[in-house]
């Protein structure tokens, strides 16, 4: 008659600790038991019965067994189930005799006998990294922000002389301007190349001289600079009855690189560790969150345009083009500054800007935006130790003046910058610096992302490991309730699987999704 206490226990050393941070992944139990047995360092095939969560005595010598961490074991009386332990403490019996105290591996022993339902996920390594689809904000610091690139527009740097007048130049006769640019005027638009505003005949000089000859120098209204493409094509009359705006567009790179450095994960490409500046200039801009724009092409660029009315000062507003959703979300703008007005001797401009007072200073506040309003994440107590200290290590302790989707800003500061050539639109491709991209990629590395979402959390779905934190994580399973209430503290702790035992800690290797 056989002994129906025979059981098998074996000695292992594998890189497993009970402290649950790192784990193994297998996709069968066979593979599970080929692996562990691949380890064993001392076999015993005629034990009796081993009881869990015991100890084990073993007739073997201290010196032989403290090498050793890990034990499978099967009561192969009972069923053929391995349970895989840690080996918590080795006790000296004598020379022949050690006691081997063990405690289950609740993530091994019962790995393939729970499921984990969907429940509250607060972190984890994403099965899809698309770039702008993962945005929770991490709440990490991010240091000060550097330009990548620039891209800017230079045709509001081409500029001509526009004279507005109520006489014509050649005809001296009276007339009514029209539209322009869907704009009612009462007074006809001339326009003239910067070298012809002084000098002979044919010139704005000329033309005034003219005028005054003839009495009607009072005709002229205005002389202000103006973007030639906002002038049309005419070589001197400027036709009214234009209805709609004059447009242009221009493009600028995204990004794929932060300060020179390309990341591993793509959250790093999106607001607030990217964004894309759109600036007037002289101080309004327009903080644009690169992953809203929708017309990325495969050429990699974003598309701005320009519109503009032909008036005194020129109204010029530059809108991001199919961004958040919407192909011209016209409140995310931003203005350029006044063009100068220009002057001419005659007493008639002294009354004419006094009545007017065209360039006089005009503030541009927005209000705050709130952004990045997270997901209530429960008791910071359940958060393991070791994620909170590195969580904490970086955490955000710099209130950045980006907040505000725009900046403030002056429109009056427009002479000055026309005069420098800056009065255009630029955008400035902006990210963190490569020593915080480097860090928090890292992190991200390590820990995926904060994702807040009601689900199944991911597994199996990296090519090497992956971490998953739950918040009152919901498990089921024919297991006894002292190991599913260990493993449900794994799961709300952060625990990471990983694929090969070699690889364990290795976050060096490149991590795919599969």
């Amino acid at each position: 008659m056989n002994n129906v206490n025979i059981s098998k226990v074996y000695l292992l050393g594998v890189p497993l600790e009970n402290d649950y941070k790192n784990t193994l992944y297998f996709t069968s139990a066979s593979a599970q038991q080929s692996y562990f047995a691949s380890q064993v360092k001392f076999s015993f095939t005629d034990f009796s019965y081993q009881r869990k969560d015991h100890f084990i005595r073993v007739p073997r010598g201290y010196d032989d067994v403290y090498k050793c961490n890990y034990v499978m074991y099967q009561n192969t009386a009972y069923s053929n189930k391995w349970f895989y332990a840690f080996i918590t403490k080795i006790e000296y019996v004598d020379d022949g005799r050690t006691d081997v105290y063990i405690e289950t591996d609740v993530i091994q022993t019962w790995l393939f006998d729970y499921n984990v339902k969907a429940s509250f996920v607060e972190r984890e390594h994403v099965s899809d990294d698309t770039i702008g689809l993962h945005t929770v904000p991490e709440g990490l610091e991010t240091g000060e922000y550097v330009i990548n690139n620039r891209a800017r527009e230079t045709q509001n740097l081409n500029l001509c002389c526009v004279v507005g007048s109520t006489a014509s130049p050649g005809e001296l006769a009276n007339l009514f301007g029209g539209k322009y640019n869907g704009i009612p005027s009462g007074i006809a638009y001339y326009k003239y190349g910067l070298d012809e505003i002084t000098g002979d005949s044919g010139t704005v000089q000329s033309f005034l001289q003219t005028l005054e000859r003839n009495g009607k120098s009072e005709a002229v209204s205005g002389m202000f600079l103006a973007p030639i493409w906002l002038t049309g094509n005419q070589q001197s009359v400027i036709i009214p009855n234009t209805n709609s705006v004059g447009e242009f567009e221009f493009t600028s790179p995204k990004m794929n690189k932060l300060d020179n450095y390309t990341p591993r994960n793509n959250k790093l490409l999106c607001y607030p560790y990217c964004y894309m500046n759109l600036s007037n200039g002289q101080g309004s801009s327009a903080i644009l969150h690169q992953e809203l724009w929708s017309d990325l092409d495969v050429s990699g660029y974003v598309t701005t345009k320009v519109y503009g009315c032909l008036v005194p000062g020129c109204s010029i507003r530059a809108i991001p083009k199919n961004y958040k959703g919407i192909q011209l979300p016209y409140d995310e703008g931003v203005n350029l500054g006044k063009l100068p007005q220009l002057n001419w001797t005659t007493d008639q401009y002294t009354n004419w800007l006094t009545q007017n007072g065209v360039n006089i200073a005009t503030s541009l506040t927005s209000g705050v935006v709130a952004t990045g309003v997270g997901i209530a994440t429960g008791n910071a107590g359940a958060i393991g130790t070791g994620l909170l200290n590195i969580t904490n290590s970086l955490g955000e302790v710099y209130k950045h003046s980006l907040i505000p989707p725009q900046a403030e800003g002056n429109l009056n500061s427009g002479d000055v910058s026309t005069a420098s050539g800056f009065n255009c639109f630029t955008v400035y491709n902006m990210s963190i610096r490569r020593e915080y991209a480097q860090i928090i990629d890292k992190y991200f590395d390590m820990f995926g992302y904060k994702v807040n979402l009601v689900k199944v959390p991911n597994k199996n779905h990296r090519s090497n490991w992956w971490f998953t934190k739950c918040i009152d994580v919901n498990i089921d399973g024919d297991i006894p309730n002292n190991d599913m209430q260990k493993i449900k503290d794994c799961y709300n702790k952060g625990i990471t699987f990983w694929r090969s035992a070699s690889n364990i800690q290795n976050y060096s290797l490149s991590n795919d999704i599969v």
